[in-house]
């Protein structure tokens, strides 16, 4: 536990999620995808969310903050080069990437650069839109390399997945949000959970996870011949009980930030069906 929580509090199991999730549409897109965009992905995806951590780090109390934060904060100087690096190769890596992913990568940048504009730069309590920006922008991120390797193929069955996932990380920052509610107030962070209040928060969680579990089923009933859709179903659910978990046992969870563990490895589920 103590080193996969080391894993998880540098974003290494985040990063495998997203290579394991993109590899997950390449197959619902019928598609291989070029190793430069597997490491390109792996850079952007670490990259970014180190720098927020980071971000957040400097931010926040010593004395309070989580141990995540803690330890961005002791190596601040180390992993700032590291992360710098890593933006820098993932530059150059952008060269090797078809035109078509390029084109999708540039728009997710600008769309990067907006998250930190408005959620760090111009921070407040009220922040409705950081996760489910994040939310978004994960997705589209995990889409990317696939869509533009199938050359625009994008069939009803990918867009229910794809609402699915996106509706699973938005679920999974909205847990985070949810169980960290106190500390970000502490540290006078922005979440939608000091903006509707914990009480509400769980609520709207509760139902977007059972909109997921809903879709799924129905998604297995029309399309129960089809069978890569069934499977991909199957995979949904597996992936949305945890979150459920979580929402259901928050005391046990907490500890040890046991709910992180367990909310970001979710996405390592898909690998099962590869």
């Amino acid at each position: 536990m103590s080193v996969y929580r080391y894993i998880n509090a540098l974003s290494l199991d985040v990063v495998a999620g997203a290579l394991v999730s993109t590899l997950f549409f390449a197959h619902l897109f019928n598609t291989k995808l070029p190793v430069e965009i597997l490491i390109a992905l792996g850079l952007a995806v670490w990259s970014v969310y180190t720098i927020d951590h980071l971000w957040d780090a400097r931010r926040s109390n010593q004395s309070t903050g989580s141990f995540r934060h803690q330890l961005h904060r002791r190596h601040f100087k180390l992993l700032t080069v590291i992360a710098s690096a890593a933006l820098l190769a993932g530059g150059v890596m952008t060269g090797y990437l078809p035109a078509a992913t390029r084109l999708v990568g540039l728009f997710l940048i600008l769309t990067v650069m907006v998250y930190f504009l408005t959620v760090h730069l111009y921070h407040s309590r009220a922040s409705y839109h950081k996760e489910i920006l994040v939310a978004l922008i994960y997705t589209c991120g995990i889409i990317a390399g696939p869509y533009s390797m199938a050359q625009g193929h994008f069939s009803f069955n990918i867009l229910l997945v794809a609402i699915q996932f996106a509706a699973l990380a938005y679920s999974n920052l909205l847990l985070f949000s949810y169980y960290e509610h106190e500390m970000d107030r502490q540290q006078n962070f922005s979440s939608l959970a000091r903006s509707i209040g914990e009480r509400n928060i769980k609520l709207l969680i509760r139902w977007i996870l059972m909109a997921i579990l809903l879709s799924a089923v129905v998604g297995l009933i029309l399309f129960n011949k089809n069978k890569v859709v069934v499977e991909s179903q199957w995979v949904i659910i597996l992936m949305t009980i945890p979150l459920g978990t979580l929402l259901w046992y928050r005391e046990y969870f907490k500890q040890q930030d046991r709910y992180r563990l367990l909310g970001d490895a979710i996405f390592l589920i898909p690998l099962f069906w590869l």
